[in-house]
């Protein structure tokens, strides 16, 4: 399960989004205009571009998702960014 980013969500049947990152244990689903956060052991199989999910609380995967978006959205540091090995310009 090494290669989440960039498949198509699958629950019951239908499509629900794309992943697009793993955050402290939740698999991140853009959905619409929103993201949401799926515990990773609501995945049920990963194929070669489709992840399987299994019911979850959508109430908490919403909350979660919002609190993906304010953490990615801080600007980095210098610091951050030479450990990330960005290099300045």
């Amino acid at each position: 399960m090494d290669d989440l980013i960039c498949k198509y969500v699958i629950k019951n049947g239908k499509t629900i989004g794309e992943s697009i990152d793993v955050f402290e244990g939740f698999l991140i689903v853009k959905v619409g205009g929103d993201f949401i956060a799926i515990p990773k052991d609501k995945i049920e199989s990963v194929e070669t571009e489709k992840i399987y999910v299994s019911d979850f609380d959508e109430k908490t995967a919403r909350e979660i998702g919002k609190k993906w978006v304010v953490e990615k959205s801080k600007p980095m540091s210098l610091e951050e960014m030479e450990k990330m090995k960005y290099e300045r310009v």
